[in-house]
């Protein structure tokens, strides 16, 4: 493959993560009672908890069933784009692709942990303090590294165009600071951490969709040129 072929790729994939992530969304808003998976990444009330476990089926499964799918978009979206962008520092290509692995397995790990959780509340089971505590450890983990992925990111992507200048700096600014407001919780701001961090990914997939696109036309077009 060509540099043109892996920006191509990882275009496509930005867009399918993109909707991926939107439908898992509405999914979540159209359920009643409205449910989502960071109400299941956080510790409170292990009554309440176990309630809304069951109270959010079947939603929760489908919306678990779509975020399996997304990662595989997302993982591809962001390896295309580090290999393909690999040139301009390849210890930074290195550490990025590095961790965006480790974040796809803490997200899968996460995934599976909260389907073991719903099939012990089907079969009227209680969850207990220490899985919604290893829940929350997991869950915690992989916003952090999420944050320090992207941040390392910003340092490898162009920054001359302008939606170029935008990824670069909502890579860098958005998750690190959407992270520890929905992790750490300062001021009760979990829930404004909890948008940020929505707003930090869909916008992040548009960009990174345009930004890629454009470095394509740009490699393609050179690519071209020299096989002539």
């Amino acid at each position: 493959m060509q540099k043109s072929d892996y920006f191509k790729q990882s275009a496509v994939l930005s867009v399918v993560a993109l909707v991926l992530l939107m439908a898992g969304v509405v999914v979540g808003s159209m359920a009643f009672p409205v449910t989502s998976q960071e109400q299941f990444e956080i510790i409170y009330a292990l009554e309440s908890y176990t309630r809304n476990l069951g109270a959010a089926e079947p939603a929760i499964r489908l919306i678990l069933f779509l975020d399996s799918i997304f990662i595989l978009a997302y993982i591809g979206a962001i390896s295309f784009a580090i290999i393909g962008f690999a040139s301009r520092s390849l210890p930074v290509a290195w550490f990025a692709g590095l961790a965006i692995l480790a974040v796809m397995g803490l997200d899968v790990w996460e995934n599976i942990l909260i389907v073991i959780s719903l099939d012990l509340v089907k079969f009227g089971e209680t969850v207990s303090a220490q899985t919604m505590a290893q829940q929350a450890l997991i869950s915690s983990f992989k916003w952090q590294i999420s944050a320090i992925t992207l941040f390392a990111l910003s340092f490898l992507l162009p920054g001359k165009r302008l939606a170029e200048f935008l990824l670069v700096w909502g890579t860098r600014l958005g998750l690190a600071i959407a992270a520890p407001l929905f992790v750490f919780n300062p001021f009760e701001m979990r829930a404004i951490g909890s948008l940020l961090i929505l707003a930090s990914m869909s916008g992040g997939f548009v960009l990174l969709a345009i930004v890629v696109w454009q470095n394509r036309n740009h490699s393609e077009l050179k690519e071209n040129t020299a096989s002539e």
